[in-house]
């Protein structure tokens, strides 16, 4: 088994141990144990457990984007409303929400946190970066600032990733939070005169 094959078993085997035990219990006897060897072997493989909770971090946002982007759009607008339909749609059957969760209350110690604002960070760079693109291709407003409204949106993800988190599907993604991205982006969108 090469290094890369070990690596993925020992970062689902955390993300397995996340949902049942919580970033906290995911200890490495556990960890090694659920992979069926001693914990010294896993640490030939990750040098601490930070380690490995860090790569099962980045496995779940790599994973949850690739989920966001599996479409076509035709230009910055169109993606904008895909990828919100997307959101909605999506964060209603991943767990993310729950790992993610589960990763940003770990201990400060752990430094989950500073990784995962990382992520967000870069997740709202791209989406700014979209709507730049959109500037360039004339169907998003010039006036507009690409970085707060890019915010905008990922609050939009936060409520939902929220909804998920405390059982409110029913109240808040039944409608207000499409009609809520819906303002975000029609308030962007060029209009014909």
């Amino acid at each position: 088994m090469s290094t890369e094959e070990k690596q993925q078993r020992i970062v689902d085997a955390v993300l397995v141990l996340i949902a049942k035990y919580g970033a906290q219990g995911t200890t490495t006897a556990r960890i090694a144990a659920a992979v069926g060897v001693s914990e010294p072997t896993i640490y030939r493989i990750f040098r601490d457990r930070r380690a490995m909770l860090l790569a099962a971090a980045d496995k779940v946002w790599l994973q949850r984007r690739d989920e966001l982007e599996a479409f076509e759009s035709s230009d910055a607008m169109d993606y904008l409303r895909k990828v919100s339909d997307s959101h909605t749609a999506g964060i209603q059957t991943t767990d993310v929400s729950y790992y993610l969760h589960e990763l940003v209350v770990a201990p400060p110690t752990d430094g989950l946190r500073g990784h995962l604002r990382e992520h967000m960070i870069n997740e709202a760079e791209h989406l700014a970066g979209i709507l730049d693109e959109g500037k360039a291709q004339g169907c998003v407003r010039q006036d507009i600032d690409s970085e707060e409204h890019a915010w905008r949106i990922m609050s939009v993800y936060w409520l939902e990733a929220m909804a998920r988190l405390y059982g409110l599907e029913d109240v808040l993604l039944t409608g207000f939070s499409t009609r809520l991205f819906g303002t975000i982006i029609d308030g962007i969108a060029v209009r014909d005169e």
